[in-house]
Order: C-alpha cells, then structure tokens, then sequence
C-alpha cells in the first residue's frame, strides 16, 4: 500500500505514523488527474483527505480530465468489453450527462481550439478527438484517425511548428493545426516506436516514455529546425511500467511501477508500488491502496 503526501519542496511525509494511510479506497485506483482519482468510485483530494463525489457500477476507463477547475469528463466501463459511455461530471452534483457512447477513453486533455473550449481524448489508442459544448449540446470532430497497427497512447498540446496555433502530440506523432477549425489536421512522425508513450512537452522537445514496457527508456526527442522530419533522440534511465509524469518546477516527477523518481536528478521521490497518478500538491496515488475508508 502507498499513498504519500510530497511537498513540492521534496520533503516527503510518508512515516509510518500516518494513520490515514490505512483509510484508501478497496477499489483499486486505476487514474487520476487534477485534484481527482478514480476508479469504481470518484475521489476528490485535498492534501491527504479525500471524499467520494461519483460512481460508476463497472468502474472508469484509466483516462479521464478536469474541466474548469472541479467538472470531470469520464467513461464509464460496461459490463462487458471496453466500450462504455463518455459522461460530463458537473461540480458540486457530479450527477453523469452523457457526452459520447460507445467510446474507450486512455487519454484526456482540456483544450480550446480555435476559440472552442472543451477537451481532446484519444479513442481505442487510434483516433484523437475534440469535444465541445455548443448550444447546449455536446459536439465532437475527429482530429485524425490513425491506421498503423500500433496502440497510439499519450496526449499533449504545443505549438510544434511556431504558428502561433496549438498542435497535438499523440503517440509517437505530431498532428499541425490548420489555418481553421473546418480545415483537416496533417500528421507526422516523430519516430518510429510502439508508441503508448506517456508523454511531457519539455524545454525543445518531447519528453516520452511507454507505459507497458519492462525497463522503458526516459526518451528525449528533440525538435529540429524542420520538425516534420524524425526527431533526434537520446535516452536516459529505465522504468517499468511508467503510468504519469508531472512537472514539479524545473524537474519532472515520473511516476512507475517501483515509486516516483525525479528527472533529471534521477532522485527517488517515494518509493515502494506502482503510481498510478501524481496530483498538485504532491498527492501520489498507487493502485496497491487496500482499506475501507471512513465516510467523510
């Protein structure tokens, strides 16, 4: 079992004496963004202290993003097979309203593209999608569709190419904006790798490392001057199973099957069990959590 409160100045608070250690969920944490986890249920943190604001019968899909601050976008597992239903979770009811169905959802970003506010998620590891509410209904507009046989994972949003419009990290692909919202988006590779990458923009360049691999490589790939060309990369350290990265100041926190370590650095933060999410405050979430909470 590890859930530890992290000060963002690296002091950790993970003692035994920590009682409310013994108070995490039984379900088994399987994502988090924000100040938010999830699972069968719905948990929303503050520092180490925690209450439950929805939950699904089957549990949530691991991708999952906050909207505004409080609202959460989720799907919903089914009974069977993978495709469940896309849902708006609106602050303070977290009451679901269908957004989508039929959808498997890895990865969640909020984004406004061309003056629409909403989210980008990526659908089966092969199709990016847009999101948005208009006249009080959900809109969606497919970025592009991928057709290599690949699980594209991993999501992130930077003006590659310097237009002064954001574009769309995917897997091991950079998808360029258009010059307006009717017009298609076009992609290009940035490498050539099985690519269910997690993935940090960072300083000039893409920070990716895959999340089923056995002793991954941390790879940096650098933008070139034409970035439509295979970037230039260098790797350094290895991490099994990698499931988040968060930036904590100059540094990334990386979050993996044996703790979290700090990159550059390369200083083990907690270590331990598997990290499933790594919230604001330095929350760090493991799916090892077992216990029955007190209701709060």
């Amino acid at each position: 079992m590890r859930l530890c409160l992290i000060a963002l100045w690296g002091i950790g608070l993970c003692g035994q004496g920590w009682e409310w250690r013994r108070e995490l969920p039984g379900e088994g944490l399987v994502g988090g963004a924000g100040s938010f986890t999830w699972g069968r249920r719905v948990l929303a943190w503050n520092g180490p202290a925690y209450r439950e604001v929805a939950r699904a019968e089957h549990g949530y899909h691991d991708g999952g993003c906050v909207l505004g601050g409080r609202n959460l976008v989720l799907a919903e597992r089914p009974a069977a097979g993978e495709l469940g239903r896309l849902v708006f979770l609106k602050a303070p009811d977290y009451r679901a309203e269908t957004i989508d169905t039929d959808v498997e959802l890895h990865d969640c970003l909020p984004a406004t593209l061309f003056g629409r506010s909403g989210f980008l998620m990526v659908h089966r590891f092969l199709q990016v999608r847009f999101y948005w509410r208009a006249d009080g209904r959900w809109q969606m507009r497919e970025i592009y569709s991928i057709y290599t046989p690949s699980r594209q994972g991993g999501l992130a949003l930077e003006d590659v190419d310097g237009d002064g419009r954001p574009d769309v990290y995917c897997g091991n692909y950079w998808v360029r904006s258009p010059e307006r919202f009717d017009l298609p988006w076009r992609i290009f590779a940035i490498n050539l790798l099985e690519a269910n990458f997690v993935l940090a923009p960072w300083r000039d360049g893409l920070l990716a490392l895959q999340r089923e691999i056995a002793g991954a490589p941390l790879r940096f790939f650098r933008r070139p001057t034409d970035p439509q060309q295979l970037w230039p990369e260098v790797t350094d350290g290895q991490y099994t199973a990698p499931r988040a990265v968060r930036a904590m100041g100059a540094a990334l926190w990386i979050g993996h099957a044996g703790g979290v370590t700090e990159w550059p650095s390369g200083r083990p933060v907690t270590a331990g069990g598997p990290v499933v999410a790594l919230l604001p405050g330095g929350v760090v979430v493991s799916p090892e959590a077992v216990g029955q909470p007190r209701r709060r």
